[in-house]
């Protein structure tokens, strides 16, 4: 009998998918680990094969979905998922590529409108209908604005940290000579092997790059700097990081009028807060001056002294600044809930 049920328990352990025999995210434990309060964080998937996302998720009430940038995983947002828990259901979603989501090849899936379409999936997976607030940094930021434009009706507001919406870049990019020197490392990202990433190490290189300041300004501690470490230590994280580049920044000579996703500058519809760090280099900040153009709600938050990492930086100046913009907007967000 006890020979029979290890066959059985052994059987049932070959069938089930990877994901199912996967231990917790160490980055969950270490959240629940130093978390304030009661309100834990617990982890789940959505979608099958190169679709699949990982999210985690803490807190009850209206959706907000935090979508992170390069290099990076859903860790980057503890700090504002702290901030909200208490009166959302914050989910933080490992992008495309990232940490443990799918990672796919092709570049297809990795296109703009592509990403766009898989986040409104997961939003009506999570929340059906109903609408939501969508927080994104860097590529996240620009993919939360394409997504505001491409499905106002699907928003309560949008919020962008360090990066301008993914249409106006192009144009920035395409136009201004100080952008194109400061992006050209999005031109080495685009060209770079996976056997280059694998033999260069590259994922310690970037590590250091990013994470280092942070854990010297104690904006991030030691346990999480490993955390993040991790995470970019698989080569296809960092390749699946590059794949963004490579499926949405095409050679300047190249940007044409139907690169622009939705369109070259569609309006944002919903209230749109933009947070930027003064001390960030990574973009000019002169686009700054064209938001207004692009949605009649916009709000922009500089915070002195932060640099590109708005969300770690010193994460509770970003936090309250998204906390207080949402408890404006709390009165139509829950108008809406049901539209």
């Amino acid at each position: 009998m006890i020979g029979r049920l290890v066959i059985f328990v052994v059987f049932v352990a070959l069938c089930l998918p990877a994901a199912a025999l996967r231990s917790e995210d160490r980055a969950v434990a270490h959240a629940n680990s130093i978390r304030k309060g009661e309100i834990t964080y617990s982890e789940g998937y959505f979608g099958e094969g190169g679709n699949r996302l990982h999210y985690v998720e803490a807190g009850k009430g209206p959706l907000v979905i935090l979508y992170h940038g390069f290099p990076s995983f859903w860790y980057s947002w503890f700090g504002q998922m702290e901030e909200l828990k208490g009166r959302y259901r914050v989910v933080a979603v490992d992008g495309l590529g990232a940490g443990l989501s799918a990672k796919p090849e092709s570049l297809v899936a990795y296109r703009v409108e592509k990403l766009a379409e898989q986040t409104d999936r997961l939003a009506r997976h999570l929340n059906g209908k109903r609408r939501f607030t969508l927080i994104g940094h860097d590529w996240g930021a620009a993919l939360a604005f394409a997504y505001a434009q491409a499905y106002p009706k699907r928003l309560n507001a949008v919020i962008g940290m360090s990066a301008p919406p993914y249409n106006l870049f192009l144009e920035t990019l395409r136009t201004s000579k100080e952008q194109q020197s400061r992006s050209s490392y999005m031109q080495f990202f685009r060209s770079v092997t996976l056997d280059e990433i694998r033999s260069r190490n590259m994922g310690e290189q970037i590590w250091r790059q990013s994470y280092g300041a942070l854990l010297e300004r104690g904006d991030l501690n030691k346990d999480e700097g490993e955390l993040f470490r991790a995470a970019l230590a698989d080569p296809l994280a960092i390749n699946g990081g590059m794949n963004w580049y490579r499926a949405n920044i095409p050679p300047i000579s190249e940007i044409r009028e139907d690169t622009f996703w939705p369109r070259a500058n569609p309006k944002i519809k919903v209230p749109t807060l933009l947070i930027w760090g003064d001390s960030d280099r990574t973009f000019v900040p002169e686009f700054m001056e064209q938001m207004s153009g692009y949605s009649s709600d916009m709000q922009i938050v500089r915070l002195p002294g932060i640099n590109h990492w708005t969300s770690i930086e010193r994460s509770e100046r970003a936090s309250k600044e998204i906390a207080m913009f949402l408890k404006s907007k709390t009165g139509s967000m829950r108008k809406t809930q049901s539209n």
